[in-house]
């Protein structure tokens, strides 16, 4: 497969941990392969909970031609139905054709208790992909390019002539880079 960068604002070492932070997610440097970050745009002091585990990997095969980036909501665990509050995550999968890459991504979201989940790019070719996302507007889109910025350029300029488009803080939430 290639070179992931999932930034899982609430998603790290297997367990999903809500309200240590909210917002849009981003990262500053690329990981490898599918691991986590928790840089993000605005953080809080909620006390942290924990929701069943939740193994990344298993939606991941090298060998499937094609890949998929999506995200999902996750609502805050107080509860207070204030979505400002509430986390994006994003997510990565494959599949053997675009069609099941996009359906497995959805599944990755929902299977770790997402909401709203969304399958935002996909690709069979040698394309970064990413989902972009602003607190906002509290749009998300996706695109795809040569690198992860073009790919993040391409996704805004979708999110543009659909009509919804980003806002200044857009970042991307979640990529993949399949080129090898």
């Amino acid at each position: 497969m290639a070179k992931s960068r999932v930034v899982w604002a609430v998603l790290a070492a297997g367990v999903l941990a809500g309200g240590t932070v909210s917002g849009c997610s981003k990262s500053e440097t690329p990981a490898a392969e599918s691991t986590a970050s928790e840089t993000t745009a605005a953080e809080t002091s909620a006390p942290e909970t924990k929701a069943p585990e939740f193994d990344p990997s298993k939606y991941i095969d090298p060998q499937d031609p094609s890949v998929a980036v999506g995200t999902g909501e996750f609502l805050d665990p107080a509860g207070d139905s204030d979505p400002a509050t509430n986390t994006l995550v994003g997510f990565v999968a494959s599949g053997a054709t675009n069609e099941e890459a996009s359906a497995t991504v959805i599944k990755a979201c929902q299977d770790a208790g997402g909401v709203e989940c969304t399958a935002d790019e996909v690709t069979n070719d040698d394309l970064c992909i990413v989902s972009v996302a602003s607190d906002a507007t509290d749009v998300v889109a996706g695109g795809a390019g040569a690198t992860v910025e073009e790919a993040k350029q391409d996704a805004l300029r979708r999110a543009e002539a659909n009509g919804t488009p980003e806002g200044p803080d857009a970042v991307v939430v979640v990529s993949n880079c399949n080129d090898e």
